[in-house]
């Protein structure tokens, strides 16, 4: 990654019409002097900088947005690079105003909502858009957030892809790969061995129609009153959902632990490439996104201190999931199997 022209932590918070918030030490987030953030600032996203820099004397004015001088540019591309001959702007920063005695800290929704449009705009040649995500099964962006590697390269696809090639694992290409991608490895492997060891020890027990078979018989009765289907395409549906009720239900008694739910959990969240793009029709995924809540739901029920740990691992497997599907990384992973 290119270097980035300061390395000290950010310690202010700027934003257009608000005053400025002092960050607090857990948020390590890096200073943005000098990276290219007039056409964000115009769409009124936050700035952070470090004390040096948000110290830089200069009046603000009615050209300054979120403290920072508007410069003009005569064009931007899609990559957010200047036009005619790529000249470099270095914005010129106002120093922040003086928050108000009566302004709150931010709420932490707010603050994650932040780091998010961070993450989104610092990542250099982002890999991945996470515009069609279903979210159910997991957020990407929140497991890059909470593993502190939202700034890190996401791994050398082409080192994944021959690894692939050379018959290792995904988790093995994945290595091999670095970056995001092998420390999302990595830490789904920690975690699945957490959350089993948490699961293991429960004496719950779960029904397995409650959290299988009734939300499929739902999603099959939908499907039957849908208008807008015809008769082919519900007998397509029905049959495969049949199926997968079949498969999820095999070799099981009707009353599981919540360790054995949890890997049904993943079996339908792997199905359905944990929210990204799948191969699953528009009417079948309504019933994989059923089941998934469902089962989720009961685990929680039955061992609430699996709650957080179940929620890191579903966002690392949607973290997983982009990455790994990136059109070269999947290309190569198709051939390979």
């Amino acid at each position: 990654m290119p270097k980035r022209p300061c390395t000290q932590r950010a310690k202010w918070r700027l934003l257009r019409g608000q005053p400025s918030q002092h960050l607090s030490e857990h948020y390590q987030l890096e200073c943005d002097y000098g990276t290219r953030l007039i056409a964000i600032y115009k769409e009124g996203d936050p700035v952070f900088l470090c004390e040096d820099h948000a110290a830089t004397i200069g009046q603000s004015d009615d050209n300054c947005i979120a403290g920072v001088r508007s410069i003009k540019v005569e064009s931007i591309d899609s990559n957010d690079a200047p036009k005619n001959g790529d000249r470099d702007h270095t914005p010129q920063f106002a120093g922040p105003k003086p928050s108000s005695p009566a302004s709150k800290p931010s709420a932490p929704s707010e603050i994650v909502a932040t780091v998010a449009a961070k993450i989104g705009r610092e990542t250099i040649d982002p890999p991945f858009r996470e515009s069609a995500r279903d979210l159910t099964y997991g957020d990407a962006t929140k497991a890059l957030v909470d593993e502190t590697i939202w700034n890190m390269a996401p791994g050398d696809f082409e080192a994944y892809s021959a690894a692939l090639r050379q018959g290792k694992t995904a988790a093995e290409a994945a290595q091999a790969a670095g970056g995001q991608l092998a420390v999302v490895h990595r830490k789904i492997s920690e975690y699945t061995l957490k959350i089993e060891a948490v699961l293991s020890k429960s004496k719950s027990v779960i029904s397995l129609a409650e959290v299988i078979d009734k939300p499929l018989e739902r999603a099959m009765l939908e499907i039957i009153g849908d208008s807008a289907m015809s008769d082919a395409q519900k007998d397509n549906a029905i049959d495969h959902l049949g199926a997968f009720q079949e498969q999820l239900n095999r070799g099981l008694n009707r009353e599981i632990t919540p360790l054995q739910a949890h890997r049904i959990a993943r079996l339908v969240g792997d199905r359905a490439c944990w929210g990204a793009t799948s191969d699953l029709s528009e009417e079948l995924r309504p019933a994989y996104r059923a089941v998934y809540a469902s089962v989720r739901n009961a685990i929680r029920a039955a061992v609430p201190q699996a709650h957080g740990l179940d929620e890191r691992l579903a966002n690392l497997y949607a973290a997983k999931s982009d990455l790994e599907n990136v059109p070269t990384a999947k290309a190569s992973y198709a051939v390979s199997v």
